[in-house]
């Protein structure tokens, strides 16, 4: 399966990037040739002889049939991008596949809910409690108390998360607003509140 080549991918834990996102978006789109939002069996056994070029034999098809069954989580007879999602980010509850799913999917019209009605597009601040979380959070990894965040600090205890160094570099690129490498307490803040909070 394309899966097995590392496609420029980091390495799984239960943050998804957008890019390796997209990256699935888009071996999902070449499985699924109805555009159903589904892949049967016959889509996924042609996606994947198309991917690795091997001639079809008994062989094949057992893997195909093998990859295919531990693909489909719900036993339904198809796979749905969240199942493949979640097939490389075992990490990752079907909670936080959904968050991510809503989250590189929707447009800013429409982030916040599947319909972007009204009330959707309200801005999250962050309440007292939330407050405090963030002060603890820079007390642990501003490693030499200088009050801004680097990447290397980021890296040092995102690590553990299993959030990769590309994840923390599109942060900082979207997030350090006066471009100076670092992030201040109000760039952290609007860090925390857009990735950080949870609806």
């Amino acid at each position: 399966m394309v899966m097995r080549k590392s496609n420029g991918l980091t390495k799984t834990g239960r943050w998804i990037s957008k890019k390796d996102y997209k990256i699935f978006k888009q071996l999902f789109a070449s499985y699924d040739k109805d555009e159903s939002g589904g892949v049967t069996y016959t889509e996924f056994a042609q996606g994947y002889k198309e991917s690795t070029n091997e001639r079809p034999g008994s062989t094949m098809l057992s893997a195909v049939a093998n990859i295919f069954a531990q693909l489909d989580l719900d036993r339904d007879g198809e796979m749905n991008f969240r199942e493949l999602l979640g097939a490389y980010y075992p990490s990752c509850t079907v909670q936080e596949l959904d968050q991510f799913i809503h989250k590189y999917d929707s447009s800013p019209s429409t982030k916040g809910g599947p319909h972007g009605g009204p009330g959707d597009n309200r801005r999250r601040e962050l309440n007292p409690e939330q407050e405090e979380e963030l002060a603890s959070f820079l007390a642990i990894i501003d490693q030499n108390s200088d009050g801004v965040l680097d990447v290397q600090e980021m890296a040092l205890y995102c690590a553990n998360l299993g959030i990769g160094e590309e994840t923390i570099e599109e942060w900082m690129a979207e997030y350090d607003t006066d471009k100076s490498g670092t992030l201040d307490l109000n760039e952290m803040k609007e860090f925390f509140r857009k990735e950080w909070i949870r609806v």
